[in-house]
């Protein structure tokens, strides 16, 4: 099981079911005046309409329990002031019609409790693993505080935040027991204040792989329409493989971390930092209610300055005066030592933050994101199988970095331009090309890391050194679009600028669609799409017609050998000879983005393709010395040992089509007799080279040339 999908779970059970406990801790945390008013707290309304004056919109806040059963069942979520008074009025009307009991069972019947659960008989099977009847005063109050924001109370992602909503609760326990529960005995709230009620396991399947379940979703969607979907009742089936999908997420998660240890990503952080006059200044302007909070958005990156530590796990922040509060509980990968709030970063101490909710007042809750993002997928080669993908640290819906995110290639595109220069028969792994600066208009590209030039060079060699020059050269030659068309054809939907920079990954792609023009290459030159659901069933067992490209031949199968085989000498003897630990034949490119803004790995098995892209969602440098080698090829790695199994990767098999011929090195010619530079080198038929190299000690070139050219003709 990956995951259930539903937008509203939910379990009615009879009022006589729900224990005393937990209908008065709903009481004392949202509207303890319930069974005294008449659908309405005036003193609260008179409040929020001030404000709404004041702000010039409506706030929320002063809803009683009638009113919040009125705004969920019967109106939208807009927050207008003619949606307010629409509320007031039928909240009178409900008071009429209904008894408080009714009206009270529908609160508890279909309040958000977090995760998808509504009511209260989900919620206590969610989080204690029991049915409503069974809670205690412990449990009780700690689910009635989570519906004031279901995601920032969450006990499961903000345990910290929960626990102080429950003490809030169980205080208005204790402050209004007169007004109709002063038979609840002292000792027992005391009891339920230190005694903090342990949660029940997760469900298995929970927060494993929920990028998969979204992308099993939208596949489902697309197959029988939203609103069919909607009604449920479908099995979908998925070719993830879970061990695999979990280690591919442990070995992101430690690229990520030790790629955070060399850059001072992990506690304590020490700056860089503002002044500390600026730092007083910020102190004192910083408040929850700044006007800069409409500027905010749920999911946004900001900069962000630490003000201080609140208490031991909680961390002050400002964000352009906004302020804010981190939990330090969901940034275990900065502070591996577990220090305290207090010594986990000095005040001052410039960071970035991601908002995860936007609550109605009260600081905003923020994750730190100090170290850089990741995604990874693996594949089978041959079916496009997908058996792991993972789009970030965080094992989380929403952003998926796997197949949303658009980040420059580097170097990995390089692939696609000398499989196209394969496919033209213009060029062989033997080929020279000059490495020097070219004469383009305003276009001079330097080579990564020494800035050097070699003159003629092999296309093998300049592919396994990533030698920018050449890469210009060769897509220049064959003509940009003709390189991008190509690109499509392997499977690139991103539009593609038609430039020489393309040739150096300068437009950026998604992960998922780089890894299949490469599984286009490992499946012998056949373009199929990326399959993650392989069968969907309706609730009667009946099979669903999926949606999807057609296969289609691309290159030939000795084409797609010659490539690879290319692709191998990056393993071999260039900038991916970290992966020959995998003991046996590999291909692949790295990839690195202008001042290490993306890092890139990707490659492939006889039987996998996987890829792995690191880097910031806001598109920082990942720091000096980082690469595509460096940031990404470990993982990348780590990745093919789990697949494998940790088995010896098989021979790639050569095809027919394919010839092998013994060469000169520095020449890229027919190696001469007893030549110390030769090496064997893989050829379409009929692109062999035609002449030797010349020995180094020949007196007179144009008779052993003759010689040659003779010997040649009768053959």
């Amino acid at each position: 099981m990956l995951g259930e999908m539903f937008s509203e779970r939910r379990t009615v059970v009879p009022m006589k079911r729900i224990p005393r406990v937990l209908v008065l801790s709903v009481l004392a945390a949202e509207d303890a005046d319930f069974y005294h008013h008449s659908g309405m707290d005036l003193p609260s309304m008179l409040r929020v309409l001030w404000k709404a004056v004041v702000h010039g919109r409506a706030t929320q806040g002063g809803s009683t329990i009638t009113q919040q059963v009125v705004k969920n069942l019967l109106l939208t979520p807009e927050r207008t002031m003619t949606r307010k008074l629409k509320e007031l009025i039928l909240a009178r009307r409900l008071e009429q019609e209904l008894t408080k009991d009714e009206i009270l069972f529908l609160y508890l019947s279909h309040i958000n409790f977090g995760h998808g659960r509504y009511g209260v008989q989900e919620a206590a099977r969610y989080y204690f693993d029991k049915d409503v009847s069974k809670l205690n005063l412990a449990e009780a109050s700690l689910i009635a505080g989570i519906p004031q924001s279901p995601s920032r109370l969450s006990p499961r992602l903000h345990p910290e935040a929960a626990r102080k909503r429950q003490q809030f609760v169980l205080s208005q326990l204790e402050a209004k027991r007169s007004l109709y529960w002063d038979d609840l005995p002292l000792e027992e709230i005391e009891k339920a204040r230190t005694t903090p009620p342990p949660l029940a396991k997760a469900p298995e399947h929970e927060n494993r792989a929920p990028e998969l379940v979204q992308l099993a979703k939208q596949v489902l969607v697309e197959a029988v329409g939203e609103e069919r979907a909607k009604r449920g009742g479908f099995t979908v089936t998925t070719s993830i493989d879970l061990a695999l999908e979990d280690q591919a997420r442990r070995a992101l998660r430690e690229g990520l971390i030790a790629i955070d240890a060399r850059h001072g990503g992990q506690a304590p952080l020490e700056g860089p930092r503002i002044g500390d006059k600026a730092l007083a200044k910020l102190t004192r302007e910083s408040r929850a209610d700044h006007p800069k909070r409409k500027d905010l958005r749920v999911g946004g990156t900001y900069d962000a300055v630490v003000l201080g530590a609140k208490d031991a796990k909680t961390l002050r922040l400002s964000i352009d005066g906004v302020l804010c509060e981190s939990d330090l509980g969901r940034a275990a990968r900065h502070n591996p030592k577990q220090l305290g709030a207090d010594q986990f970063a000095k005040p001052g101490v410039k960071l970035r933050a991601t908002l995860d909710a936007l609550p109605e007042k009260g600081p905003i809750p923020a994750r730190l994101a100090v170290g850089p993002e990741g995604a990874a997928i693996l594949m089978d080669a041959r079916s496009r199988e997908v058996l792991a993908l993972v789009g970030g640290y965080e094992a989380v819906s929403g952003f998926n970095r796997a197949t949303q995110a658009l980040r420059q290639p580097g170097s990995t595109f390089k692939a696609v331009v000398y499989g196209l220069a394969i496919k033209s028969r213009k060029y062989t792994p033997a080929t020279l090309v000059i490495d020097a600066p070219g004469a383009y208009d305003k276009y001079q590209p330097g080579n990564y890391e020494t800035w050097s030039y070699q003159g003629s060079v092999r296309l093998r060699h300049a592919l396994a050194q990533s030698i920018n020059s050449v890469a210009v050269r060769v897509a220049d030659d064959l003509g940009p679009e003709n390189v991008a068309s190509f690109a499509a054809e392997l499977g690139i939907t991103t539009p593609l600028e038609p430039s020489l920079s393309l040739a150096l990954g300068a437009s950026e792609v998604r992960l998922s669609e780089l890894t299949n023009a490469y599984a286009t290459f490992a499946a012998g030159g056949r373009f199929a799409p990326l399959r993650v659901v392989t069968r969907i069933e309706d609730d009667k067992g009946r099979a669903v017609k999926l949606k999807g490209s057609q296969a289609r031949n691309v290159m030939s199968s000795a084409e797609a050998y010659v490539t690879t085989h290319l692709l191998t000498s990056v393993v071999e003897e260039g900038t991916g000879s970290k992966a020959k630990v995998l003991g046996g034949p590999a291909a692949g490119k790295t990839g690195t983005s202008n001042q290490a803004r993306d890092a890139w790995f990707a490659g492939y098995t006889a039987t996998l393709v996987a890829a792995v892209w690191v880097g910031y969602d806001d598109h920082r440098p990942l720091g000096p010395k980082e690469s595509g080698a460096k940031s990404a090829l470990p993982i990348w790695i780590e990745l093919m040992k789990a697949g494998h199994g940790g088995k010896k990767p098989e021979p790639f098999p050569m095809p027919s089509g394919v010839v092998t011929a013994r060469i000169d090195k520095p020449s890229g010619l027919l190696a001469y007799e007893n030549d110390p530079n030769a090496m064997d080198d893989v050829f379409l038929e009929g692109t062999v080279p035609t002449q030797t190299a010349l020995p180094p000690d020949v007196a007179d070139p144009t008779t052993f040339m003759m010689e040659q050219l003779g010997a040649a003709s009768n053959m």
